[in-house]
Order: structure tokens, then C-alpha cells, then sequence
């Protein structure tokens, strides 16, 4: 084996010894108090290493923003890649330290340079330390801008009242409801009676509401035929409500006093006749029989 032989051996050997390499650098060496310096790691090995605390080595040195790790392979060797941001609010001169990457082996690799960095102080300006406050400035008014905001207002509003509407309804109406249905469990007749004596407690005709009081008195007997005879006599009139009572054969007497009474509340209301007050408590006395008879001939009735 000839001498360029030895040499060419012990080339391949020692290439094989330095398998790992590092290489760290900075795109600056100076910089002002707060900057950002950009610092490169470079990584080639043909084997696995473990990637040190960056943040812990180069303390008090901060780092602002930490970059991922990318790696390429080429040519059986692997190359990682890392940038690091970081920044030194002291002044003076900071040495960046050697990186130690450990092997699998427990071998140490270290980065190959000792980085010096000098962070300067800001010069003040001394002759202008201090300024006047500056005036605010008047901004017009931009309708286009304010649009959105006004109509999204607007709509807002308009949700909230119409949600409000709407529950008002909701309630109204389940009371309206509530209260139908706690009139319909009241008898038809004892809801009648009680409607009179609250008619009579009013004493509308000593007052001279001679027509209000008629008005009163045959809608609380008009309702009692309606739910008593289950005949709609809320909007008809004297003769039709007639009718349906002698359909219903109601006593011809009782019938002959019914007449009278909603005949004589007809004048009041369309005439503007006003009885006296022996006629009126007459028709007040008759209604209270009118209910009491034509609830016992239906519970006759009802029994057959």
C-alpha cells in the first residue's frame, strides 16, 4: 500500500470522528437598547442529538419569539435549523455562550464561535425634553361610518319592543283565558245574581244613570240565557231572544215578564224614556226572579 493510500485512510477517519457539527449566528453585533437580533442555529450530524434549553443558556438575554425547528436530510447527513429572536433591555457588552447539543452516547458537541453582542444605550435629545401637550383634534362627523352602528341600534330597539309587544299579548291573553275559565266553573245563576246585587249596590238610577242602568241590567240577563239555554243572545235583539225562549218553552207568564222588562230597557236605551223609581225597583225585583225561575224550570229539566 503506497503513502497517498495511508493519507487517504486517515482522511476518511477523522471525518467519521467529527460527526456533529454547530454553527451559530447573529445578523448583528450592535444594536440599540430593546432591539431584536436574529439568532441562527445550524445543526449538521449523521446522528440524534438532544436539543438544549435555548431560553436557560442564553439568560439574561430574552427571547422574544422562538422559531420551529426544521431539519433536512441530504447525503445521509441531517441538517436542523433554528431561529431565534431576541432582545437585551441593559446596556453593555453581552457574550453569547458556546451551545452544548448532547448525543445519544452522552457525547457533547458545542457551537464552534463565542458571539459578542454590544447593546447601546438611546441618546436623548436633551435640548427638546420637554413638549407643550398637544391640542386634541376635532374629527367630523362621518355619517357612512356611524350607519351600521345606528342601524343595528335601530334594529335592537325595534327586537326588544317587539318582543315585549309580544309577551304583553302572551300574558293578556292567558289571563283573559285564566279568567274565562274561573267565570265558567261560576254557576250560570249565582253568577247572575251576584252581577244584580253588585247592579243594585251601584244605585245607578238614584243617580240619574237611568239608561246605564238598564244597559247593565240586560246584558247580566242576556249572559244568563246564554249559558243557561246555550243560545247566542249577546247580539240579538229583544224579539230574537224572545223567539228562543219560546222555542226553549219557557213559561208563558215568565216569557209575558221577560217581554216587558227587555221592551221597557229598549225605551230607556233607544227612547230615552225614564221610568220612575217604583218602575225601576220593580224590573230590579223581577230580574232576580227571572233567574231564580228559569234556573229551577232547566233543573227541572235537566232531572226529567
Amino acid at each position: 500500500m503506497n503513502r497517498f493510500s495511508y493519507i487517504y485512510i486517515l482522511l476518511l477517519s477523522s471525518f467519521a470522528i467529527a460527526q456533529t457539527s454547530v454553527n451559530v449566528t447573529v445578523d448583528t453585533n450592535k444594536v440599540l437598547v430593546g432591539d431584536v437580533i436574529q439568532l441562527d442555529i445550524n445543526v449538521q450530524t449523521n446522528e440524534p442529538i438532544l436539543w438544549p434549553d435555548i431560553k436557560g443558556l442564553i439568560n439574561p438575554v430574552e427571547v422574544q419569539q422562538l422559531g420551529t425547528v426544521d431539519s433536512m436530510s441530504r447525503l445521509g447527513k441531517q441538517t436542523y435549523r433554528q431561529n431565534i429572536s431576541i432582545q437585551h433591555f441593559d446596556t453593555g457588552t453581552f457574550v453569547l455562550p458556546q451551545i452544548p447539543f448532547i448525543n445519544f452516547d452522552g457525547e457533547t458537541f458545542y457551537s464552534d464561535s463565542i458571539i459578542k453582542i454590544s447593546f447601546i444605550p438611546v441618546v436623548l435629545d436633551t435640548a427638546n425634553t420637554v413638549f407643550d401637550i398637544k391640542e386634541p383634534k376635532d374629527v367630523p362627523f362621518n355619517f357612512s361610518e356611524a350607519k351600521p352602528f345606528i342601524y343595528s341600534t335601530l334594529i335592537f330597539l325595534l327586537i326588544i319592543l317587539l318582543g315585549y309587544y309580544l309577551i304583553q299579548r302572551f300574558k293578556q291573553k292567558i289571563s283573559l283565558e285564566e279568567e274565562e275559565e274561573i267565570i265558567e266553573q261560576i254557576p250560570c245563576d249565582e253568577e247572575a245574581i251576584q252581577a244584580l246585587k253588585n247592579l243594585e249596590l251601584q244605585a245607578l238610577c238614584e243617580k240619574g244613570a237611568v239608561k246605564k242602568h238598564y244597559v247593565q241590567l240586560t246584558e247580566i240577563l242576556r249572559r244568563y240565557f246564554d249559558r243557561a239555554y246555550d243560545i247566542d243572545t249577546l247580539e240579538s235583539t229583544t224579539d230574537e231572544i224572545i223567539e228562543y225562549l219560546k222555542d226553549l218553552k219557557v213559561d208563558v207568564s215568565l216569557l209575558t215578564e221577560i217581554t216587558e222588562l227587555l221592551n221597557e230597557a229598549d225605551f230607556v236605551k233607544f227612547a230615552k224614556s225614564s221610568p220612575d223609581r217604583s218602575t225601576n225597583d220593580r224590573f230590579m225585583h223581577s230580574s232576580y226572579r227571572i233567574v231564580e225561575e228559569c234556573q229551577k224550570m232547566n233543573e227541572e229539566v235537566q232531572d226529567v
